[in-house]
């Protein structure tokens, strides 16, 4: 698989992820470009790779941390981000701005590690087996977290946190 065709088909939804993860879409725009950078210069062998969408979306995860950990103040609210709000909207049905917030709002209250869960299986479509080897944990782990995580959003929604 060529650069072009793997930027083709998964280009959208790691830009997508990014921008949920890092919050900022000229943030997220850097790590995908660094990333897309980085399978050029050690031309990976795509012919082992069993699970394309898996591996890329484990690299741009992995790159995503790089820069965080390099950045050493990251904004938790992200609620007011208009890239953040677009990508937002493309995925949540109607035209409520005020639901596409506090989703926006409620998502950037979770600990990193639930809400790459949580984005990955309902917005990514993932499965739990790909969530763990995305992350780099358990099946039970990626669950774990992922029901972790929407424990605390159900607190936050009634109220509780």
């Amino acid at each position: 698989m060529t650069l072009d065709e793997l930027y083709d088909r998964f280009g959208e939804q790691l830009y997508r992820y990014l921008v949920f993860r890092l919050g900022s879409c000229q943030d997220a725009e850097d790590v995908l470009q660094e990333t897309f950078c980085r399978f050029a210069r050690y031309s990976v062998r795509w012919k082992l790779v069993r699970n394309p969408r898996t591996f890329v979306f484990r690299c741009v995860r992995n790159e995503a941390n790089r820069f965080l950990k390099r950045r050493l103040e990251r904004p938790k609210d992200v609620s007011m981000n208009p890239g953040l709000q677009d990508i937002i909207s493309s995925v949540v049905e109607g035209p409520d701005i005020k639901a596409e917030r506090l989703l926006s709002e409620y998502l950037s209250r979770l600990p990193d590690d639930q809400m790459d869960v949580i984005v990955l299986k309902v917005f990514g479509g993932f499965t739990f087996e790909e969530i763990a080897r995305i992350c780099g944990c358990s099946i039970n782990t990626a669950a774990s977290r992922y029901r972790y995580g929407i424990a605390r959003l159900r607190s936050i929604l009634e109220g509780k946190q």
